[in-house]
């Protein structure tokens, strides 16, 4: 395949994504990362399309997401679907990581990025917490909450004091 295939194939591929037919869809992003392992975006619609196929394992489609970032080391979109990935079946450090790295590459979403992780984190941490033994619901929350302050660009100061200004 050369460029203006490439590009026609990943059209397509994104097509079948858009209109549900994930399967096509994952076949086609596979079809062009087989003879151009070094395009990004056919590694991550194999891993948005993944939905639909349920013999692939976690770590496998987890792979897909990792080798996208690893290749396109600027794309915030990458690594916020990444992170919402690992949220969504419980790898809360991944998540994290994804989620942080997507607001520093990002910095005028930032907030954006810092609310989704925020958001993200305290829901899986409390729907997984029998994976975590070692992390309390008070960690869990403490944690989310530094990261609703990061969104705001808050101290815990500046916090405390806008807290206390609230009528009930």
């Amino acid at each position: 395949m050369v460029a203006d295939d490439i590009q026609k194939g990943l059209e397509k591929a994104n097509m079948q994504l858009a209109a549900g037919d994930f399967k096509k869809s994952f076949n086609s992003f596979k079809k062009i990362m087989k003879t151009h392992e070094e395009v990004a975006e056919a590694h991550f619609g194999m891993a948005e399309s993944s939905i639909a196929i349920p013999k692939l394992t976690i770590q496998e489609i987890a792979s897909y997401y990792q080798k996208a970032c690893d290749l396109s080391g600027d794309n915030p979109l990458y690594y916020a679907s990444y992170g919402n990935f690992c949220f969504e079946y419980g790898i809360l450090k991944k998540g994290e990581e994804c989620f942080l790295k997507a607001s520093e590459i990002d910095e005028e979403n930032s907030s954006m990025y810092l609310s989704d992780l925020a958001n993200s984190y305290y829901h899986s941490a409390h729907k997984f917490s029998t994976m975590y033994p070692n992390i309390s619901e008070e960690e869990i929350d403490i944690r989310a909450l530094k990261y609703v302050l990061m969104a705001f660009n808050l101290t815990k100061e500046n916090a405390k004091s806008r807290i206390d200004g609230i009528e009930d």
